[in-house]
């Protein structure tokens, strides 16, 4: 998956960020494996590749990610009252200060179903909401709830994205559940201010398709084959994103 993506971007001339949730990591072997192996292929790439934690639900793993060597960090109170949601974001923006990574916080709730990610209906984020999150935790980016959903199609308010980007005076807005949005919805979304976006189904999907058919004792044909598929499904995102030539 992430050799197809960095291959995309090399490709594209694109950053990107290479992610991994608590399931990623659960999956990987742990987080200090999922760092050094993200690592080791970002600093062989000569496309910009950063390391992300997603969907970091408490203190604990944030710090861990930071010690594997992430550089960039979300932290997700997003299914806790705001005030509670306020508090813990600003323990994590301290952490990411002591350790000189950015962080991501969400407001609203983007719901779905998506490993590693809580599965639930989704909340719209509020525009007074999220100016008083963001004065009160000066977190880097917000990760915002416009219709999307974890692993599947959702249609998007472009409408709240601009309203949300003017209630946050430009703060970088993140779209989960990027998966499936129409390309001419991804370039009007970040016309409204949309900085960041996340897909992992579309990515999975195409991975998988690519390898149901394989055949015989040697499975490299086939992972070369879904190398490809990722790589073609990471570059027309990025096209569609306008992130091509960037780097």
């Amino acid at each position: 998956l992430a050799l197809g993506v960095i291959d995309a971007a090399e490709a594209r001339r694109a950053p990107i960020l290479l992610q991994f949730n608590p399931s990623n990591i659960e999956h990987f072997g742990g987080i200090e494996v999922a760092g050094a192996t993200a690592r080791a292929l970002a600093q062989a790439s000569d496309a910009p590749v950063a390391v992300h934690l997603d969907h970091g639900p408490d203190i604990t793993l944030l710090r861990a990610a930071c010690q594997a060597g992430f550089t960039s960090l979300m932290f997700d109170g997003s299914t806790t009252p705001i005030d509670r949601n306020i508090q813990d974001s600003r323990l994590a923006g301290a952490l990411a200060i002591e350790h000189g990574v950015a962080l991501e916080a969400e407001l609203g709730h983007v719901g779905g179903r998506e490993p590693g990610v809580a599965t639930s209906e989704s909340v719209l984020t509020d525009p007074a909401a999220a100016r008083r999150f963001v004065d009160e935790t000066q977190v880097d980016s917000l990760a915002i709830s416009v219709g999307t959903a974890h692993g599947l199609a959702g249609d998007v308010d472009v409408a709240l994205v601009r309203e949300l980007r003017a209630a946050t005076r430009g703060l970088p807005l993140v779209l989960h559940g990027g998966s499936g949005v129409a390309p001419n919805a991804l370039r009007d979304c970040v016309r409204a201010g949309i900085r960041k976006l996340n897909v992992s189904t579309e990515i999975h999907a195409a991975f998988a398709q690519a390898v149901a058919g394989a055949s015989g004792s040697d499975p490299r044909p086939a992972l070369r084959e879904a190398r490809n598929a990722v790589a073609a499904a990471a570059s027309l995102r990025i096209d569609a994103l306008g992130s091509a030539l960037r780097a």
